[in-house]
């Protein structure tokens, strides 16, 4: 605690240093050298979930969803430190059905789920499914197998102002009606800088 307030002192002194050009001494120069030296003594590292959930409900068996996800207001950590973050880094992706109309064999042949900017350009993959059971999902946490692609944009996206991007679920079903909410659940490491 000591020690991150001595930093905090010297970053308080660098910053009058900047504005107001004054005769600096070595202690103070060395001081200034640790301070840089050290930046990752003030990482701040956080832990949060964010879900998007997708509502499909077609005649056809095609399913097309788009949605733009805001992470600014979806999560505070976002909001708070904005321009100061480091890195963001998916630690997972869960899936399931929170809901469920039809048959125990509806199934989709294909599931893709994509992210992009907001505008729906630079698309990448983030996961494929095939031959996957509906009503297996319902109320079933599904851990997913990842692309590392699409996972990296997606951090990069939400690092980078404006944190705004888009999901998209594209695939089929064996059968239709379609009436379903699907879930998706990404667990997210944030490292942030409060100092930059």
């Amino acid at each position: 605690m000591f020690l991150k307030a001595f930093f905090v002192l010297l970053w308080q002194l660098k910053t009058r240093i900047m504005k107001k050009p004054t005769i600096i001494s070595a202690p103070i120069i060395a001081a200034l050298f640790l301070l840089t030296a050290c930046g990752d003594l003030f990482d701040v590292v956080e832990n949060f979930y964010f879900e998007h959930e997708f509502h499909v409900t077609s005649s056809q068996q095609v399913i097309n969803e788009f949605a733009v996800v805001d992470m600014s207001e979806k999560e505070d950590l976002i909001a708070d430190y904005g321009s100061k973050i480091k890195k963001i880094e998916i630690q997972s992706v869960w899936y399931w059905l929170s809901e469920h109309t039809g048959s125990v064999d509806q199934k989709f042949n294909y599931l893709s789920l994509n992210v992009a900017k907001a505008d729906g350009s630079e698309s990448a993959n983030i996961v494929n499914l095939q031959n996957v059971t509906l009503s297996e999902l319902l109320s079933n946490p599904t851990g997913l197998s990842l692309n590392e692609a699409g996972i990296q944009k997606l951090n990069e996206l939400i690092k980078n102002g404006p944190h705004r991007f888009s999901l998209s679920l594209n695939g089929e079903t064996n059968e239709a009606p379609l009436n379903f909410k699907v879930v998706f659940e990404f667990q997210v490491k944030m490292t942030a800088n409060p100092l930059n």
